[in-house]
């Protein structure tokens, strides 16, 4: 049976998933506790982690179309099955050309319901049309309306860089969604979705107050696929998964768990899985970078460009909850666009601090983040950093430290950030080496800590420990001592591993590294 199982992949119509048998992961439980208590609600999620798919089940629901719902959590005697007219707005992949692009959008989405409910003639304020579309609908049905937003957010990250039209796109928007305070009355049920929760305080001011759900615990697991899910409803994929790759089972999971794993969305949270990637790997039997290789989104690509923008160490991140999210700019606070876009994750919280701290959640992130930014940081193209990556990799593995600085400099050299301020400060070239030992698969440190103070770099391999010290218009040897009297090898004399400890220091004249010593010791 599991052989002929068909994986929703990209699938986000809930009708067209249930009535051509494909798998669906039961989310109706929590639609039911949201029904149960109508207001305003938002959610935050990562790109392709169901959050279309999610509203399409709500509209299914809320229009009343029980025989989709079948043998699933919601169908239940208690469950109000009274139909509402429901309103999908899909900003989902918005392009920008112009102004009129947002008009034209909006212009199109009422046209259609327009020719449901009737309209006023001759009115062309798209706030105006929205509120007697919801007021029509509600006198031709005697059901008070349902509205559904998805992805709210696309046309303000995409033009984020662009003031002019950014503006122009967020004062529309506005003006929209104000009518859900001025037709209140006719409204039964609002639900909003996007990746970030960047606009929505300003864009729904106008609006009743929205319940922001996306820290919430009681619904962590409203998108993607639980642990628990997973052990649950697709252990055949995993027999068939194991047989193939001739491991057991467990392996696979410790596989499945390592690459897709990790992503916690609030303080108590289950371990929930990346949707697409997840699906994607149990279909084709093998590990890849699915969710990347649909495309890093363009607006996380030109921010990275941005010379303000300072990638933090992504593997240790202390934050306030206030911290998770902005109201003015992300250069101000890329760790708030990073979560919310799915590259970092809640690795814990501290009650007494309040303090959430984030780190990436998985494998494929760690490796597919970096590789993502490398043609950023050196100006080369994705082929050229593949080659440059495989010598690389070479190098580390063989423990030669030399020709993995000469490839370092080499990488460096077509650097497009050389003469910026980005380049000037010393985190710069410390989050280059981080960055190309992620994008190479390995586990660096960033920060490690000893017992007398903090190395720049540590990595780890199956026969080496490398050590960097790390400076920025510094000098060499002073560097090297550092490493020398502050026993930063020290905590690895027994490790039965060849310690390599490496100085090095970047020229902000040169616009590369222009220096490098190395002592490696058994």
């Amino acid at each position: 049976m599991e052989k002929t199982l068909k994986y929703p992949i990209g699938i986000q119509d809930f009708s067209k998933l249930r009535t051509r048998g494909y798998l669906y992961i039961d989310k109706t439980g929590y639609i039911k506790t949201l029904a149960e208590d109508p207001l305003y609600y938002f959610l935050s999620r990562p790109r392709r982690f169901g959050k279309s798919l999610l509203l399409s089940t709500m509209q299914s629901y809320f229009e009343g179309e029980r025989h989709l719902f079948k043998g699933l959590a919601i169908d239940s005697g208690d469950t109000d099955w009274t139909p509402h007219p429901v309103f999908m707005l899909s900003l989902n992949s918005f392009n920008p050309k112009s102004e009129e692009s947002i008009d034209d959008l909006l212009s199109s989405i009422f046209m259609r319901y327009e020719e449901i409910y009737g309209c006023m003639p001759g009115i062309k304020d798209l706030p105006q049309r929205f509120e007697n579309l919801i007021i029509n609908a509600y006198r031709k049905t005697g059901q008070t309306v349902v509205i559904l937003v998805d992805e709210y957010d696309d046309p303000l990250l995409s033009t984020f860089d662009r003031p002019t039209l950014n503006a122009y796109y967020r004062q529309t928007l506005k003006g929209v969604f104000s009518v859900l305070k001025s037709a209140d009355r006719y409204i039964h049920f609002a639900f909003v979705t996007g990746v970030s929760r960047f606009s929505q305080t300003s864009l729904f001011s106008g609006a009743n107050h929205f319940t922001d759900i996306s820290l919430e615990d009681e619904y962590a697991g409203i998108c993607g696929i639980t642990e628990e899910e997973l052990k649950d409803i697709l252990p055949d994929a995993i027999s068939l998964f194991a047989t193939k790759e001739r491991v057991t089972e467990d392996e696979v999971f410790g596989l499945l768990k390592e690459n897709y794993d990790g992503y916690h969305f609030c303080q108590e949270s289950p371990d929930i899985y990346n949707p697409f990637s997840l699906l994607s790997c149990l279909k084709y039997r093998r590990i890849s970078d699915y969710w990347f290789k649909t495309g890093t989104p363009s607006y996380l690509i030109r921010m990275m460009k941005t010379d303000g923008f300072v990638l933090p160490d992504l593997d240790h991140i202390e934050t306030m909850e206030s911290g998770l999210s902005v109201k003015e700019s992300y250069l101000n606070n890329p760790v708030a666009l990073l979560f919310e876009g799915g590259y970092l994750s809640i690795k814990g919280y501290d009650y007494e601090k309040k303090l959430y701290t984030l780190g990436l959640p998985n494998k494929e992130v760690a490796e597919g983040f970096s590789k993502a930014l490398l043609p950023i940081y050196s100006g080369y193209t994705d082929s050229m950093c593949e080659d440059l990556l495989t010598d690389m990799r070479n190098a580390t593995i063989d423990g030669d430290a030399n020709k993995f600085m000469e490839l370092l400099q080499t990488f460096l050299e077509g650097n497009p950030y050389g003469n910026t301020e980005m380049a000037k400060r010393e985190c710069y070239f410390k989050n280059n080496i981080y960055i190309i030992f992620k994008a190479l698969g390995f586990l660096p440190r960033a920060e490690e800590q000893t017992c007398m103070a903090r190395m720049d770099v540590m990595l780890r391999t199956r026969r080496y420990i490398y050590i960097f010290e790390l400076k920025t218009d510094g000098c060499i040897e002073m560097a090297m001592n550092q490493i020398e009297d502050r026993g930063y090898a020290r905590p690895y004399r027994h490790s039965g591993k060849t310690v390599i400890r490496i100085a090095a220091n970047y020229s902000t004249e040169r616009n590369n590294i222009d220096g490098w010593s190395i002592i490696t010791q058994d």
